[in-house]
């Protein structure tokens, strides 16, 4: 990389590492923290995991791979994991039985920004059956307010795990110049306009002008035909008579529509309380 700094790394025997680049840098923080029984390396097939991946490999560590298969990332992004990375392994949702995000709203209530049970249930609950206790993710500090304050190293005493971002100071261009300094293989839907590639149907793309939720819903329209039928499931067998009664959305029509725009959430951020958050 071109955006060489210097600094002094100490290793666990002791040595100090002059390294010149942000790569060298996080190559020796990942070398300098190894468990004896090998990471956890949480992996979503987006630029940051695939440059952490590529960093892990060269720093000659023990670890194992994992990708949280939520059913509702787009088709492309699995592909490229399949192809690419054939060593990951996939872990797959299940609440109570239920192995579906559109299952699971039938049960849960519907997901916002304020109540994200869709993350705890798609991605988080299923890796912590996996008796790795520190785990390396591609977390960056660029990304938003709620990263940067996690800091590049934190513990979480209620599971016992020790979590390691070794790019969390790299910036966009940074990554986007180690892939391409290092020839490094990424999903395709980067070159094609979507800046993010997480899931399809997320309450993250939600806003007034509806942008993104558009450009999903033209790109992947069966993902939107299914959560509409979730979400219709759910309002008329449930969520009909709290709308009523707070006097959010009159029809199905006005509270999808809400939920796209985002208009709801200022009097739901207790909305799923009976569906056990």
């Amino acid at each position: 990389m071109k955006n060489k700094r210097k600094s002094g790394v100490k290793s666990p025997k002791g040595m100090i590492y002059n390294v010149s680049t942000k790569s060298d840098e996080a190559i020796e923080f990942i070398r300098y923290h190894e468990p004896p029984g090998g990471y956890f390396l949480g992996f979503s097939g987006g630029k940051d995991s695939t440059v952490l991946y590529d960093l892990t490999v060269k720093s000659g560590v023990k670890f194992y791979a994992y990708y949280s298969a939520t059913g509702i990332d787009p088709p492309e992004l699995c592909r490229f994991i399949q192809n690419n990375y054939p060593d990951v392994k996939w872990l797959r949702p299940n609440y109570n039985g239920c192995r579906s995000f559109f299952g699971m709203i039938k049960k849960r209530g519907f997901p916002t920004m304020t109540t994200r049970w869709c993350c705890n249930e798609l991605k988080k609950r299923q890796t912590l059956k996996i008796p790795l206790q520190h785990r390396l993710f591609g977390i960056r500090a660029e990304e938003s307010y709620k990263r940067r304050n996690r800091g590049r190293t934190n513990l979480n005493f209620e599971y016992k795990l020790a979590y390691y971002n070794p790019i969390f100071d790299w910036l966009e261009w940074e990554v986007w110049e180690y892939i391409n300094d290092n020839k490094l293989s990424y999903c395709s839907l980067y070159d094609e306009g979507f800046s993010r590639i997480g899931c399809v149907v997320c309450p993250f793309l939600c806003s007034k002008n509806m942008k993104q939720i558009n450009m999903h819903r033209e790109r992947w329209p069966k993902y939107y035909i299914a959560f509409e039928k979730a979400m219709k499931e759910l309002y008329y067998s449930k969520e009909k008579r709290r709308q009523d009664r707070l006097g959010h959305s009159k029809t199905f029509d006005e509270f999808i529509n809400n939920w796209y725009s985002a208009k709801s959430w200022k009097g739901d951020a207790k909305q799923n309380d009976g569906f056990n958050l």
